[in-house]
């Protein structure tokens, strides 16, 4: 039987980091570096180095180095509310009290996608970019919304068998269908792709609720395409209404 192409993108994400950065990522083996902290239920500062460490990928490449102080001082203060264990019914809070410690989403979801890999990804937003992920509120509510779209992915191809696993695999499809090491075979697929293109629009679906014009503004980023056709719409009914409105001011 035909390998999956997302499938095919995870097998494929040792060759592409070394064509992308002259490396082969092994994120396992960080994952076996901080496997203890699942057990333990604690994370320590020397934790957060073993997994900054270059050795087995190129977190420099990516990332800002934490401040060593301000993590150590952080994960002392929040030491009694990081609740590891109880992830799965607390994951919103874990989120949350992660990011009072390192300020940014990204950093926060690279701890968690190490120390709890079959319940966590990595967050960027080329990612979220092909995805469409609704945007929340809040840093914390977006990534939150990822990985609610990650695990309806591995819920529905069989094969997966973390979000991590997932995580890789869009990391190399937005690097072939948008990034520079392009295939139109996995382009043509993810096209095709009538599952990925349903949970895309379901991402989208609230901006069905704004006007055309704001709608417009909100596509730009994401299909300039789409947002210039309909800007174009707007302009075209705001020229109607104004010559309307002069004709029927004019005298006869």
């Amino acid at each position: 039987m035909e390998e999956h192409y997302l499938l095919r993108c995870l097998r494929e994400y040792p060759d592409v980091t070394e064509i992308k950065y002259g490396k082969r990522y092994e994120l396992h083996r960080i994952e076996e570096l901080v496997a203890h902290v699942r057990r333990t239920g604690k994370l320590t500062p020397e934790d957060v180095w073993k997994i900054r460490d270059n050795t087995f990928w190129i977190y420099d490449r990516h990332w800002a180095i934490p401040d060593p102080q301000a993590v150590r001082e952080g994960l002392q203060r929040v030491s009694e509310r990081l609740d590891f264990w109880h992830h799965l019914r607390k994951r919103e809070l874990l989120v949350q009290t992660l990011y009072e410690v390192f300020r940014n989403i990204e950093i926060v979801s690279i701890i968690l996608r190490f120390v709890l890999p079959e319940y966590f990804g990595i967050y960027s937003p080329p990612m979220a970019r092909i995805l469409e992920v609704r945007r929340g509120h809040r840093d914390t509510e977006t990534y939150l919304n990822y990985l609610d779209n990650l695990e309806e992915i591995r819920r529905h191809y069989p094969g997966f068998r973390s979000i991590a696993e997932v995580n890789m695999a869009v990391w190399v499809l937005h690097e072939r269908v948008y990034g520079i090491h392009f295939s139109e075979e996995i382009r043509k697929s993810f096209d095709e792709d009538r599952f990925m293109e349903g949970l895309r629009l379901r991402n989208m679906a609230h901006l069905l609720d704004l006007s055309d014009v704001r709608l417009a503004r909100s596509l730009f980023p994401v299909n300039l395409r789409l947002s210039a056709q309909l800007a174009g719409f707007c302009f075209e009914q705001k020229v109607r209404s104004l010559y309307e409105k002069v004709f029927r001011e004019s005298p006869q």
